[in-house]
């Protein structure tokens, strides 16, 4: 019986320096490769969540921005529908409208009285009666310009006549003037939110 290895025969020590061989590896691979190997596949999980994080935050950034050009935009269409449909009333503003109108077109406005103010759900109208004095063709361009205003107004219960007996006050009718004309003058203003409701016609 031989005692040592090197006294084995050269193809038994080839076999027990093979089965060495794949031991040696086996036991090298699962205490210090299979560890790197579960460590590598973590770290590749965690590059790919980071990634996936990273992604979505690029995402957000775009949504974030595409956001804040669209808040732009809205407060910009927000500033524009006050002008043409003011927070208050601001009847100094609206007077000062029309009377420039009236000046500009040779328009005599004889009275101007504010009406009781109509809520409605989402505005209020308020009313004002004009006593108006010109030409027809004065008229014509009063209303026209009126209708280019930026802040809204309507024009109802209009009346021609002669320009004599109308409005409050004294005042002296010039000879080019040769229509009179009544109407109820309307701008809006936004309902305030703490505002009630209009009231309700209920059926009997």
């Amino acid at each position: 019986m031989a005692k040592s290895f090197n006294d084995l025969p050269g193809p038994v020590q080839g076999v027990i320096l093979a089965v060495g061989a794949a031991v040696l590896a086996g036991a090298t691979f699962y205490y210090f490769v299979w560890p790197m190997k579960d460590q590598n596949d973590r770290l590749a999980g965690d590059v790919a969540k980071l990634k996936a994080e990273n992604d979505r935050n690029e995402a957000f950034k775009q949504q974030q921005v595409g956001y804040l050009n669209l808040i732009k935009q809205l407060e910009s269409q927000l500033e524009t529908l006050r002008s043409i449909v003011p927070d208050e009333q601001a009847t100094d503003e609206f007077m000062k409208t029309v009377f420039s109108d009236g000046t500009a077109t040779g328009t005599e406005i004889r009275t101007f009285i504010p009406g009781v103010p109509v809520t409605k759900e989402y505005y209020v109208e308020m009313p004002f009666t004009v006593r108006l004095d010109g030409t027809y063709y004065n008229l014509l361009n009063f209303f026209d310009r009126l209708s280019h205003e930026q802040r809204i107004m309507s024009v109802s219960g209009l009346s021609l006549g002669t320009p004599q007996g109308g409005g409050l006050g004294s005042y002296t009718v010039m000879k080019s003037e040769t229509v009179g004309a009544n109407c109820v003058l309307t701008t809006y203003y936004n309902k305030p939110l703490n505002a009630a409701p209009p009231p309700q016609n209920r059926r009997r």
